[in-house]
């Protein structure tokens, strides 16, 4: 989910694990080097292969040409301006075949798919795969990895020049494809099966794609602007903390920036509103079952923080208007249903005490304040598709990691419901709430292996524990895993460590996952 950046601070990674609260570094990103030769380009009009297993490596269509499945009815028109880093690559099917898409962090195993082990379950706390990169940065810079979404058996994962979607049972490669140019924004969310990526053109982030997550296959390519001057605040080195957001509602996305915003329909791409308003300082936006966007424009010492709800078809006729003191205001949304923002004083920042705050959805006025308590830690909340990283809401509670606790909170009340205490000395977070059950995670370090207490949600007490896997290859790439910008997530029996924040180096791994099954 959609965050707004806050001021530039150099990187403070937590003892505990996740960084602490703060924004992925805007940077540059370059059009990568591609190490191998690419396929054969489809053929003008060719229909995009579904997966399959036994399938050899097909061509698939680019989003920035024509597209037989596509709806938009041919490529947009690119403006005079724009010059696109790669004028000729294509975006290519690369089917796996047969074998596990696993690639080894550390310990010197082959890059390569292994074979899949028995199909019968693996030992639950074991690593059942692993995902590098797909290509590797060309410079040592930043590059962004914003994106990840799920469908029900698939979880689909952006880098600096690809997207690919892995199985999330056995990590076997289902399709991907490659960007034109580098990535630098995305959606939180999907709707539908679909999501929306937004790439570089002309050193601009300007260029929004929307994919099915199925398959892969693209449904439209549209500009934000054709206006040179006015994507000269859509330039990722010129933005500075207004970066790019996109968030999907109700079959629209909505993009915004420091001067402008506008929502396009989700199925065609054709432009449904456009607004443009005075240069904003921060921006921030979530979508989902409801589309908050909260503006930092007023730059008066006096000056306010505005909290809108929006209707897509209707971007100057908010459903409800809220406003903030600037001093008391920096605020991050953490869910849409229910509507659950952090407030800190100032700009936030490391160290700064923060309250949750749960708002009417049809005024927008404050309903319950859960009160800063100093034993949440709650890691990085500037993740474009995540949210962040310590808080979890379900329809009446909140569970906020902490040092060596997760603790549960009444939306309703704001009283503290329980208190779950794990190992002192390291960072617990809810990962998933199930059956009544609230997974928590205990992050592994490089000679203590992590772990799954789930507890009852009611009362908090231990059901059980799961311990994961031992070996010291696991234990190091786990909590490798645990120092990048990312998110652990529970789905279909599997604790996905994902990375959603940069990929800064080779052993940067993109996803890690452990086996979770239900009891």
């Amino acid at each position: 989910m959609s965050q707004p950046p806050q001021p530039p601070q150099p990187p403070q990674p937590s003892q505990y694990g996740y960084p602490p609260q703060q924004p992925p570094t805007p940077t540059a990103p370059s059009t990568p080097a591609v190490a191998a030769p690419l396929p054969p380009m489809a053929p003008m009009g060719q229909t995009p292969m579904a997966q399959a297993p036994t399938a050899p490596a097909t061509p698939r269509l680019s989003p920035y040409t024509a597209s037989a499945t596509g709806t938009s009815g041919g490529p947009p028109r690119r403006p005079a301006w724009l010059k696109p880093a790669l004028i000729g690559l294509a975006l290519v099917v690369l089917l796996a075949g047969g074998g596990w898409a696993v690639w080894s962090f550390t310990g010197g195993a082959s890059s390569g798919p292994k074979k899949p082990a028995a199909a019968k379950e693996p030992a639950a706390g074991s690593v059942v795969w692993m995902a590098d990169s797909r290509t590797k940065p060309d410079d040592k810079s930043l590059k962004e990895t914003l994106g990840t979404w799920f469908t029900s058996t698939l979880v689909v994962k952006a880098e600096p020049d690809m997207v690919t979607a892995y199985d999330i049972k056995t990590g076997k490669k289902k399709w991907s494809f490659l960007l034109k140019g580098s990535l630098c924004a995305a959606s939180r969310e999907s709707e539908g099966n679909i999501a929306v990526i937004g790439t570089e053109f002309g050193e601009t982030c300007v260029a929004l794609l929307a994919f099915d997550l199925r398959d892969g296959h693209d449904l439209w390519e549209e500009y934000i602007t054709d206006d040179k001057e006015a994507a000269e605040p859509l330039n990722p080195r010129k933005w500075k903390k207004a970066a790019l957001e996109l968030a999907l509602h109700d079959g629209h996305v909505f993009a915004t920036w420091s001067t402008g915003e506008q929502t396009r329909r989700l199925a065609d791409g054709k432009l449904a509103d456009s607004r443009k308003h005075d240069t904003c300082e921060m921006v921030d936006s979530a979508g989902g079952d409801r589309l908050i966007a909260i503006n930092y424009c007023d730059f008066k010492p006096d000056g306010k923080v505005t909290i809108r709800s929006l209707d897509p078809k209707k971007l100057d006729k908010p459903k409800w208007t809220a406003e903030v003191p600037r001093n008391d205001g920096f605020m991050t949304i953490i869910s849409t249903n229910p509507l659950v923002l952090t407030q800190a004083p100032g700009k936030g920042g490391p160290g700064a005490s923060y309250d949750f705050v749960v708002l009417d959805p049809d005024t927008g006025k404050e309903k319950t304040r859960i009160p800063f308590n100093s034993y949440w830690l709650l890691g990085s909340c500037f993740l474009a598709d995540s949210g962040c990283t310590g808080p979890l809401v379900d329809k009446d509670s909140l569970y906020v990691s902490g040092k060596g606790v997760t603790m549960a909170y009444d939306l309703a009340t704001g009283k503290e419901r329980w208190t779950f205490k794990a190992d002192a000395n390291r960072f617990t977070t809810p990962v998933g709430v199930r059956h009544g059950q609230v997974a928590a995670y205990t992050v592994a370090t490089t000679d203590r292996r992590g772990r799954i207490a789930y507890l009852d949600a009611a009362t908090g007490k231990v059901i059980r524990t799961v311990e994961h896997s031992d070996r010291e290859k696991d234990r190091k790439n786990e909590a490798m895993m645990n120092r990048i910008e990312g998110f652990p997530r529970l789905r279909n029996d599997r604790l996905l460590l994902v990375n959603d924040g940069g990929f800064e180096d080779d052993q940067a791994g993109m996803i890690f996952t452990i086996s979770a099954p239900e009891a």
